[in-house]
């Protein structure tokens, strides 16, 4: 706090309805103020979606904030394109290159170089709305038992502009089943109570990802990113990590994000990539789950509903859906063992085998 304002060190006075707690300083003051917000930018080859997406930060409500760029090693025009886009911003923006480590490997770089209060994750080809940081920090600031807020996301197909999901909250216009979890209500924000949130982020996921959610530094102060992580598994684990802490979440029932579905995305592989790709995200996600029990202190009940998980998982996801109907029958024999192996009692599972094993031996050839 005791050095020279920079060009562009923030000291503008928040816009009307802002939540920066922050009166304009002085003309005189020469000192830093350290942003609320801390933004975390990772990006790799993203050219195309970054003018979209510096407007969306620029487009905040909020805007006490910082904004840190981790690139990823981009071999397209990223580094020319983020000095004009980010030329005129008056809030601080740093600019970090590394050789090509994967996203969570430059989020701990971003996290490493935070200064605010507040983290916020911007993945560089979703768009945030514009009340998307002032809703969350309001929410944080006002509840200081609360370390994570989020909203939900609306699911859009890049090439087309089609709406896959309105909401993320939602399937079919039916709530998710996070969102009948025990909760207290303050205002809109609902901060979840429930001593089975743990089971629930388990089995069905809480839906806070890291582009929709904003979250406390001191989250981070003992927690880091699996840095050779390169799977969207690890958005998930550290949801269990933190839950493992005793911290609390809470969630906003409306639409915070436009999140796009394209061929470069995990989530876009998952669904249109090729056998290999889809086959590598999903053993990676369950090794990483198996390796859970021994990472994080879980009761019985949410030990159950890992097995309960992994059994799920390993049967119909990677076996079944993955392997078996695209005609690897040996390997999908072997993914049911290992799913009957979490779920021995389970009648389908073993039902579903049985016709599959005497599909495989009397068409050994397929």
């Amino acid at each position: 706090m005791g050095i020279l304002c920079p060009r562009r060190t923030s000291l503008l006075k928040p816009k009307a309805g802002d939540v920066s707690g922050r009166s304009d300083p002085p003309r005189s003051c020469l000192r830093i103020m350290r942003p609320l917000v801390s933004i975390l930018l990772p990006t790799y080859n993203r050219a195309r979606f970054l003018p979209q997406a510096i407007e969306s930060i620029r487009g905040q409500r909020f805007t006490d904030w910082e904004l840190i760029i981790v690139d990823d090693g981009s071999t397209d025009e990223t580094p020319t394109l983020i000095a004009r886009l980010t030329a005129d911003i008056e809030q601080p923006v740093q600019y970090i290159r590394q050789e090509n480590r994967g996203a969570y490997a430059a989020r701990n770089v971003g996290l490493d170089h935070a200064t605010g209060k507040y983290i916020a994750f911007f993945d560089s080809d979703d768009q945030w709305l514009t009340h998307h940081l002032h809703d969350c920090v309001e929410a944080l600031e006002a509840n200081q038992d609360v370390d994570w807020v989020y909203g939900a996301c609306r699911v859009v197909e890049h090439a087309t502009g089609k709406v896959l999901s309105e909401s993320t909250f939602y399937v079919d216009r039916r709530p998710r089943p996070f969102m009948n979890l025990k909760h207290r209500t303050q205002g809109r924000l609902q901060i979840i109570e429930d001593v089975d949130a743990t089971r629930c982020m388990i089995i069905h996921g809480l839906y806070n990802g890291l582009q929709n959610s904003v979250i406390r530094r001191s989250v981070f102060d003992a927690m880091r990113f699996e840095a050779e992580s390169r799977n969207e598994a690890e958005d998930q684990l550290v949801v269990i990590r933190f839950l493992a802490g005793s911290r609390q979440l809470a969630f906003f029932d409306s639409v915070h994000v436009i999140y796009r579905i394209h061929e470069a995305n995990s989530s876009g592989s998952a669904q249109h990539g090729d056998i290999e790709r889809r086959l590598l995200i999903q053993r990676v996600l369950l090794e990483q789950f198996e390796r859970l029990a021994g990472e994080v202190p879980l009761s019985s009940r949410e030990r159950r509903a890992l097995r309960h998980r992994l059994a799920r998982e390993h049967f119909w996801l990677l076996g079944y859906a993955l392997l078996w109907e695209s005609g690897r029958r040996r390997e999908a024999l072997k993914s049911f063992q290992r799913g009957i192996r979490y779920a021995p009692l389970n009648f389908r599972f073993w039902k579903t085998y049985a016709i599959a094993l005497a599909r495989t031996w009397l068409n050994p050839a397929s």
